[in-house]
């Protein structure tokens, strides 16, 4: 268990390996369970599975984009109240996060279940690829409260300091969708429902295990039942942090429904398929990079809520240098060994290995780039630069991506979907080391400063039988913007706006 002496004052290379790589199994390994599924549905049912699974894979994003503005959120604005002492503010922050993932389940299910096929229609596809689509988003639905809970709970747990019990519950949910996938989708035939329960069975799990632990003695983060509240302010402030994350989560959604939607027109179902396997190949590298940025949040978040600015910077550069070496692996991987990752997917079918090859080989070159674009919106996440970070995902979506993904086909057909987003990267990767040059120059400036450096420790909120829980308590010094003994973040915002 990492603790605050070390976290504003030990080596940083070895926090970096004690925080990434255990988040980076745990992103994965939570990412990877949809990949699990096309595994065993494209092996299984065909290209007409496939279809479905990647129609229907917009929703899932959606319900984990829920998950996530509410772990990462909390997990945010935890770590920055831990930074500055604030015991009982964390603790506040985490029981509010709690009492909105039960709401957020309950909600998604409803209304999930209602428009289910009506989300899917609106695409234009239709008869096998829509029935197995809506097979499979039902039963998403109805078990979408576990997903919620362990997306949001996992973060809260790391910043608990225990990464490492993190991945091995995330480990052992991957295990479990792995070993039912194969019995029910291979061995007992139930094709897309079977898949889909699979993935409910395997996210249930880890949200069990992670609440045992918050509910647990062993949690300086302990969850009470007494102490569950929705508290509005405290809630839109968690959703306000976890908003970017939200927002990055969200446009995927979109961009997997915009890119299926223009599949179909300029192409086909079966290219439609091909953006299914593309999509599971690019995302173990996506969720790499996802993993080394959010792994790492704790100890940016901290540091910058301590004032220690130069552990920031450094923690930043070495975040950066590995992304970059994951790219690189990344684009050679698939370039020399391009058949082999499709046939992972699909094995026997030539048209469909054709049309794929032809769509990976734009995609790869996105690898190269992509990992600093979402560091650079995770960090400033993590500082608490909403705007910021909304400037990144908003932009690269709405203001870069969708515009060339509606205007390049028409001039290149299906070859222009496919480069839409590989151009979009590029275009953002210039836009992000703009604003990282000047927040290096700011770091440096600040870290200089001796006064920057304050001393924390932790406020431990007073107990007594005569009064409720500190956690159920008010008390202003929870929002550490009004709290002017530590950092202020104005200055940041300052900047921001300069």
């Amino acid at each position: 268990m990492v603790n605050d002496e070390e976290m504003r004052s030990g080596n940083i290379l070895n926090l970096f390996l004690k925080f990434a790589l255990p988040t980076v199994v745990g992103v994965v390994t939570a990412g990877i369970q949809g990949i699990i599924d096309g595994f065993f549905i494209g092996n299984a049912i065909g290209s007409q599975g496939l279809a479905g699974v990647t129609l229907a894979y917009p929703a899932y994003m959606i319900i984990i984009a829920l998950g996530v503005i509410i772990g990462i959120g909390a997990s945010s604005l935890t770590a920055l109240n831990l930074g500055k002492g604030n015991l009982r503010g964390a603790l506040d922050i985490v029981h509010n996060a709690f009492s909105l993932c039960l709401l957020t389940g309950a909600v998604i299910t409803v209304a999930g279940l209602i428009f289910c096929e009506t989300s899917i229609n609106i695409l234009g596809a239709n008869g096998t690829a829509l029935a197995f689509a809506g097979e499979y988003l039902r039963i998403i639905f109805i078990g979408s409260i576990f997903m919620i809970l362990t997306i949001a709970l996992d973060p809260l747990v790391r910043n608990d300091g225990r990464p490492r019990l993190c991945m091995n519950i995330m480990v052992a949910g991957v295990l479990v969708n792995l070993v039912l996938d194969y019995l029910f989708v291979m061995r007992m035939g139930m094709g897309m429902s079977g898949a889909a329960f699979a993935t409910i069975i395997s996210f249930a799990l880890p949200a069990v295990l992670l609440m045992y632990y918050l509910f647990g003695s062993k949690a300086k983060l302990r969850l009470q039942l007494k102490a569950l509240k929705f508290k509005l302010g405290t809630q839109l402030k968690i959703l306000r942090a976890g908003l970017p994350s939200f927002v990055m989560q969200f446009s995927l959604a979109l961009v997997l429904f915009a890119h299926n939607y223009t599949l179909l027109r300029y192409g086909s179902e079966l290219a439609v398929s091909a953006y299914g396997i593309i999509g599971y190949a690019f995302s173990i590298f996506y969720m790499l990079f996802e993993g080394i940025a959010l792994g790492v949040q704790p100890i940016i978040s901290f540091n910058y809520g301590a004032g220690y600015y130069e552990r920031v910077s450094k923690t930043l550069k070495l975040t950066m240098l590995s992304c970059i070496f994951i790219g690189i692996f990344g684009f050679v991987l698939i370039y020399l060994f391009p058949e082999r990752v499709v046939q992972i997917f699909s094995q026997d079918d030539s048209e469909l290995l054709k049309v794929t090859l032809q769509g990976m080989k734009f995609f790869m070159f996105s690898l190269l780039v992509e990992g600093i674009v979402l560091l650079t919106a995770i960090y400033y996440q993590s500082i608490n630069r909403v705007r910021a970070a909304l400037f990144i995902n908003l932009g690269k979506i709405f203001i870069v991506l969708f515009p060339l993904l509606f205007i390049l086909p028409i001039f290149f057909g299906l070859d222009g979907v496919w480069s839409a987003s590989p151009a979009t990267e590029y275009i953002m990767t210039l836009v992000v080391l703009v604003m990282l040059s000047k927040e290096f120059k700011f770091l440096r400036r600040h870290s200089s400063k001796p006064e920057n450096k304050r001393p924390v420790s932790i406020k431990q909120p007073s107990v007594s039988t005569k009064q409720s829980s500190p956690v159920n308590s008010h008390s202003e010094k929870t929002d550490f913007e009004e709290n002017s003994r530590f950092v202020n973040f104005k200055l940041a915002e300052k900047k921001e706006t300069s």
